[in-house]
Order: structure tokens, then C-alpha cells, then sequence
């Protein structure tokens, strides 16, 4: 299963190409024009500004928490990011306006086995129909924007090398596996304005619940009170002893000598 087939993780925008963080793949050249850049940002009048989008689906990350990417659109400049979908207003390595003109707003949840999520980006030049599996949101300076969306898996086996990883990666931002991420949903404030203090971080939640998914947790019928003869019986419960650190140390040692002796 290649990269383009597993969920996105962390989504962000960069100023270069060589300021990628650790662990996230450069969506740099135009799909269908690969001497086009997929640059998302028009020059200014005296200067060059250049914003790519970044992508990782490297799973589990840090702290065994994940996100997954569920949804993307894309806004006018001057509008509200849609609840709860975050706006990529800033490029993680220098903090600068992230795009302009439009808005990419990305719809971050907590990974669930099943759930739909978006897998794979993709900017046309030339084309205005996309490639089988994709679908086009709207236009960014010039570029389709495509999606491809997908299921999210029970078993993630380890990434392969990326389609997009041919760019240049650096050590300006640590390691997916560092507790470094670059996007988390968005929560409101008391007085209804949007807290924007982590739009450039992203979180993981655990994926544990998958792994235990169809065992069933119930108490052995025979504790329960139901099904005693007295509510007030604990079934012997009473005779248990509580050992101390020091019974347990009188009663329990083992100095493992055989074992030391054997080796």
C-alpha cells in the first residue's frame, strides 16, 4: 500500500522547499506539469513568495495521539473558516501569510477505524479534469487543488517512500516522532471567538480502541448483586489479606542465584 492510499496526518505550508519539516513529504511540482511549481502563492511586485503545501502519513506519532485528515475545502480570503475546519494561515517555518486570495481549510479528527479521510493532494496546471480517484475542490494561484479520499485502515504497516518525498527535507523542524505537529482543530472561546493560539500544531490520540474493538468487557455474572443471596456477601472477598511491602519482600523473595551462576 503506498503513502497516496493512507490517511494524512499533519498538513502545512512552507516558505521553501528545504525548510520541510522532518518527517513530511513537499507536494512541490504541478501533477500533470512537472516543470511547474505547485506554488500557492503569486510573486509581488519586487519579490518572489513561494508557499508549498507539506503532508505526512506517518502513524503512530508522538504519545501514541493521532488526527486524522477528514476534509479540506477551499474559502475566500476574506471569509470564515466553516466550523470546524482550521485555515492554513501561516507557514510554519517563518510564520509569514500562508496564501492569498484563498484559504486551504482542513477538517481535523480523532482517528477512527472506517472513517472516511483524505489520503492524497494534487495540483493540476493544465488539466481541468482529474486523474481517476481524485476530485477537484477550486483553484489556488492558477492550480486545481485535488483530494483523494479514502478509508482509514485497521493496520498501518510502515510508509513507503512518498511520491512527493523527492524534495529536500532539513532539520529546521524536529522528527513526526518528536511531538512535533502543525495543526489541531480549533476550539472556541467563552465568548464565541475562535481560540487561534494552536492553529499551527497538531495532536494524535491513540489508537488502542482499534486493537480492542469486538472484545467484549463485562463483570462475571456471579459478582453481581443480582445474583447473590446477600447484597452485603462479598464471596470471601472478606478473607483476602492486604500484604505489606515488607511481607511481600519475607514472603516472596527470589534472589535469581541459580540463574546469575548460570551465566
Amino acid at each position: 500500500m503506498d503513502d497516496s492510499n493512507l490517511p494524512i496526518t499533519g498538513i502545512c505550508l512552507v516558505s521553501k522547499p528545504g525548510n520541510v519539516p522532518t518527517g513530511y513529504d513537499c507536494i512541490r511540482k504541478a501533477y500533470d506539469e512537472k516543470s511547474k511549481d505547485a506554488d500557492l502563492m503569486p510573486d509581488g511586485f519586487l519579490e518572489r513568495k513561494d508557499r508549498f503545501v507539506c503532508i505526512t502519513h506517518r502513524y503512530p506519532l508522538a504519545d501514541n495521539r493521532a488526527y486524522v485528515v477528514e476534509d479540506i475545502k477551499l474559502i475566500n480570503e476574506r471569509d470564515t473558516p466553516p466550523l470546524p475546519y482550521v485555515g492554513l494561515t501561516q507557514t510554519v517555518d517563518t510564520f509569514e501569510k500562508g496564501t492569498a486570495k484563498r484559504i486551504i481549510c482542513v477538517k481535523l479528527v480523532e482517528r477512527q477505524v472506517g472513517m472516511k479521510c483524505i489520503c492524497d493532494i494534487i495540483f493540476l496546471y493544465r488539466s481541468k479534469r482529474p486523474p481517476q480517484s481524485y476530485t477537484i475542490i477550486g483553484e489556488i494561484n492558477g492550480l486545481q487543488m485535488c483530494i483523494k479520499e479514502g478509508i482509514v485502515p485497521s493496520v498501518r504497516p510502515p510508509p513507503p517512500q512518498s511520491p512527493h518525498s523527492r524534495s529536500t527535507t532539513s532539520n529546521l523542524y524536529p522528527s513526526t516522532t518528536d511531538n512535533q505537529f502543525y495543526y489541531q482543530p480549533q476550539c472556541q472561546t467563552s465568548n464565541g471567538q475562535m481560540d487561534h493560539s494552536n492553529t499551527h500544531t497538531l495532536g494524535k490520540k491513540s489508537d488502542e480502541k482499534e486493537i480492542l474493538d469486538g472484545i467484549p468487557f463485562s463483570i462475571n455474572p456471579k459478582y453481581l448483586t443480582t445474583n447473590r443471596k446477600d447484597a452485603n456477601d462479598l464471596l470471601g472477598f472478606d478473607s483476602f489479606r492486604i500484604l505489606s511491602p515488607y511481607d511481600i519482600e519475607q514472603n516472596f523473595h527470589y534472589d535469581f542465584h541459580l540463574e546469575r551462576s548460570s551465566l
